[in-house]
């Protein structure tokens, strides 16, 4: 768990450094030019016309550039807490759902909400699993199911591809496993030839 959180420190670090603080500094430029081409058209010095019209250009660069960097932004911060999370994990999975490229059923019976590690955990494998439904599996339909038994989570996902998924070292359903042990979570695959697939993740309601 402390090495998990030590790389995605390094993740979100280097997201910053790459993405956002380049599109800030490129922005921090190019207001510094339109300064300039403001203070020179105040003194009175160069073309008017040519002034402007290049003013207009750096003004529309830069309107651009922010509405870039806080996209890109809001999205760094929703991979660290997406903020329909704060809804509950019924409306988070919803939202999954909605976004899905394959349609998608969704089931979710929750009496209490689980605690916020748990929803968070919850949400992000269910992310992962339909991003592999979308990516890999060939089907046509899925279903999400969430509910309690016994005092924990559990939740399914489901596929009708072909099957053949399979827990391979440095894949994704390696590193959901490593994401669910972290609270003594259990992962399950049930995948034949020929399908469905079957994930199942189970979790404590409390971390």
């Amino acid at each position: 768990m402390v090495d998990e959180s030590a790389a995605r420190l390094r993740r979100i670090e280097r997201d910053l450094h790459d993405g956002a603080q380049v599109r800030l500094a490129a922005l921090a430029m190019t207001l510094g030019e339109i300064k300039e081409s403001l203070d020179a058209a105040a003194d009175g010095a160069g073309d008017g016309a040519d002034d402007g019209a290049r003013t207009r250009m750096l003004v529309a660069a830069a309107h651009r550039n922010a509405k870039e960097t806080l996209a890109e932004l809001r999205d760094l911060a929703r991979g660290i807490h997406p903020p329909v999370l704060d809804r509950g994990l019924a409306t988070a999975l919803a939202a999954l759902a909605e976004t899905s490229p394959v349609p998608v059923r969704l089931e979710v019976s929750l009496a209490e909400r689980p605690s916020p590690a748990i929803e968070a955990i919850a949400y992000f494998c269910a992310a992962e699993l339909l991003a592999n439904v979308a990516k890999h599996s060939g089907a046509s339909r899925a279903t999400v199911s969430a509910g309690e038994h016994d005092g924990r989570i559990l939740m399914t996902v489901t596929d009708d591809g072909p099957g053949g998924a399979r827990l391979a070292p440095g894949g994704g359903l390696a590193g959901l496993l490593e994401r669910v042990q972290t609270v003594d979570g259990r992962l399950g695959i049930d995948s034949p030839a020929g399908g469905p697939t079957v994930i199942t993740i189970e979790l404590p309601d409390h971390a």
